[in-house]
């Protein structure tokens, strides 16, 4: 997706969509790539044009990965970012990625001069806190059946790049288990 695409969606004007094209820088990744800034501070976050990332964090010797970054989607520790504290995530690049890195303090720089940019990080922001509300609805009520075919329904690139134990992980079971679910539905 690209990002002049993503911004016309808050009806700035061509000087405001000029200003967001400017501060941010395009980068590559690698696929192994390791872009986490574990343990610091997280300044920036990343608009994703092609490709794939995951964070994830690491409890006890388990990998448990938390959420894919697609096309269209902001990559960020959020709230590493708003309390200023140490991030606990790790982010790997699944896919060769590029992506539009911001740095939040020039981006809050903007926000000031131009109040209508600021509807860019209030999106971010109730986008962050729907898709976590509905990420606790699918484990409190969905079985982890409805939780596969979800995720094939709304996001079938992710089966494409990302490894089967990392899919398990975000679906919060061992790779043994989604083996078994996912030959029961192909039976059917």
């Amino acid at each position: 997706m690209e990002l002049k695409t993503f911004l016309e969606q808050f009806n700035l004007s061509e000087d405001e969509l000029s200003l967001m094209e400017r501060i941010g820088s395009e980068h590559l990744f690698r696929q192994g790539e390791d872009i986490s800034t574990f343990d610091k501070t997280a300044s920036s976050f990343y608009f994703i044009k092609e490709g794939l990332i995951r964070s994830y964090r690491i409890i006890d010797g388990n990998d448990f990965t938390y959420t894919f970054y697609l096309p269209g989607d902001i990559c960020v520790d959020y709230e590493s970012i708003l309390k200023k504290n140490p991030s606990q995530h790790y982010f790997e690049v699944l896919a060769p990625t590029i992506a539009i890195k911001y740095n939040y303090s020039q981006l809050e720089q903007l926000f000031e001069q131009h109040p209508r940019v600021e509807r860019i990080a209030r999106k971010m922001a109730e986008s962050a806190y729907i898709r976590l509300l509905e990420r606790v609805r699918e484990f409190q009520s969905d079985t982890l059946e409805q939780r596969y075919l979800n995720l094939i329904k709304h996001h079938e690139d992710i089966f494409h790049a990302a490894p089967l134990q990392h899919i398990a992980s975000y679906l919060g079971v061992k790779p043994q288990s989604l083996s078994r679910i996912r030959a029961k539905i192909v039976k059917r």
